[in-house]
């Protein structure tokens, strides 16, 4: 059955599971006793049950010529907040895996692929949990959504630079599978009885669902996958409304400029990118610049703009998307908070209503709720006999979502826990060998 957070991994685990998220990654392990435990992750500053997916780059002293130094999690985090020279924060990595568009990046000076990128970050993981020694003692199984991120992501690009990833990092994947049954195996370990189960793993960059029979009356539970569907909308796609909805208006947007004898509004697709973590952390080059530098010059409310500009040419755009999530949190638990933040000349502080944001997702929501329909579809089963509804993942936590789910299905069948490491002890799980 799955464990609790755990202290330190199995001495000899017959299973790894490492779920690979947009925000966090957890590492897990099945030990001989059959139960699955999340490895702590240490660091400098603490220990806790995931990394969140940032790499922190600083150049190499006193030979800025060597490949840049790098940090992981919250000590990436903690090295970026606290510079006193060049840094490069790298986030959202999962977004980009279905997307040709991304070939590789610089970091000052050096190029780096998607996949190194990924790499770097687990070796970081192995180092700080103490994998490494154990990755070549049990079968090894990593995740991935029903539908990446990503507008009109490449399936088999993603998939083959996912498992590039890891081979770069020391350990090809014995196997790939997929998020949402891996939250159903976690649910399984745990479960008594038979149950018809609608597994929704509500994650930052996707939101999957799976209709799974469980058999949980023997030693070993049996699941019967019956239907999953996914789509590339979840947490990420939240901050993304905050951003536009609540902070783009001060920057600028509806605004216009006036290049020649014509004032022209300022392009949408400014805001659309910079409203998106991943691809706001790619707008500091110098074509995107140079474009955005040239439209400050007549900008109507240049003032405006320029907090924009700021905001890229600086880099805070970590600062803005912590704001935002402090937000998106608070309204967790509260009717309304207080997003606080200021972009150069621009100072944003507003009050955001529970149903303020509520109604800037519901878009999202409604696409998220049509996914999971179609998954009941798909499955051929009576919304009815649906005995269980797992939800996992840290977008499960927001009360829009639950309600959604609630409504739907009713909410005495609602069940949860272990929202962020659920599909990793999950995908250990799937690798435990037959007879085991």
């Amino acid at each position: 059955m799955a464990g609790p957070f755990a202290g330190a991994p199995p001495m000899k685990p017959v299973a790894i599971g490492v779920d690979f998220g947009t925000s966090n990654t957890v590492i897990a392990a099945v030990g001989a006793d059959g139960s699955s435990a999340v490895m702590k992750v240490t660091s400098r500053l603490g220990a806790g049950a995931a990394l969140p997916s940032i790499l922190c780059f600083r150049p190499s002293e006193p030979n800025p010529r060597d490949r840049p130094i790098s940090s992981a999690g919250a000590e990436a985090i903690a090295d970026y907040i606290s510079r006193t020279g060049p840094a490069r924060l790298v986030q959202s990595m999962k977004s980009f895996l279905g997307s040709r568009a991304f070939v590789d990046t610089k970091v000052f000076g050096h190029t780096y692929t998607l996949e190194s990128l990924i790499g770097t970050l687990l070796q970081h993981l192995y180092e700080a949990t103490g994998a490494h020694a154990l990755l070549s003692q049990a079968p090894l199984v990593i995740g991935r959504p029903i539908e990446f991120a990503g507008a009109s992501p490449d399936d088999n690009l993603a998939q083959t630079r996912l498992m590039a990833a890891f081979e770069s990092a020391g350990r090809t994947a014995d196997r790939v599978g997929l998020e949402p049954e891996a939250a159903a195996y976690a649910f399984a370990s745990r479960a008594r009885g038979r149950h018809l189960v609608l597994v929704a793993d509500l994650g930052g960059g996707t939101s999957d669902f799976s209709i799974v029979e469980v058999d949980a009356d023997g030693e070993q539970p049996k699941l019967t996958p019956l239907a999953q569907t996914g789509i590339g909308i979840a947490g990420d796609r939240f901050d993304y409304q905050i951003v536009y909805n609540a902070v783009c208006p001060a920057l600028g947007m509806g605004s216009q400029f006036q290049p020649e004898t014509k004032k022209l509004p300022i392009p949408l697709w400014i805001y659309a990118n910079f409203s998106s973590w991943h691809q706001l952390s790619m707008m500091n080059n110098r074509q995107t610049l140079r474009h955005i530098t040239d439209i400050l010059r007549t900008a109507v409310d240049s003032q405006a703009f320029e907090g924009l500009v700021h905001v890229i040419r600086n880099e805070e755009g970590f600062s803005l998307f912590q704001a935002v999530s402090r937000v998106k949190q608070t309204l967790t638990a509260q009717d309304t908070a207080r997003l606080n933040f200021k972009a150069g000349p621009i100072e944003i502080d507003r009050t955001i209503a529970r149903k303020e944001f509520e109604q800037w997702i519901a878009d999202d929501l409604s696409r998220i709720e049509a996914t999971a329909d179609e998954a009941v579809r798909i499955a051929s089963v009576a919304p009815g006999n649906l005995t269980r509804v797992f939800m996992t993942g840290g977008t499960a936590l927001v009360p829009a979502v639950r309600e959604l789910f609630a409504k739907k299905f009713g909410a005495e069948k609602l069940i949860g826990g272990d929202e962020f490491s659920s599909v990793a002890q999950g995908l250990a799980l799937m690798g435990v060998p037959r007879g085991c």
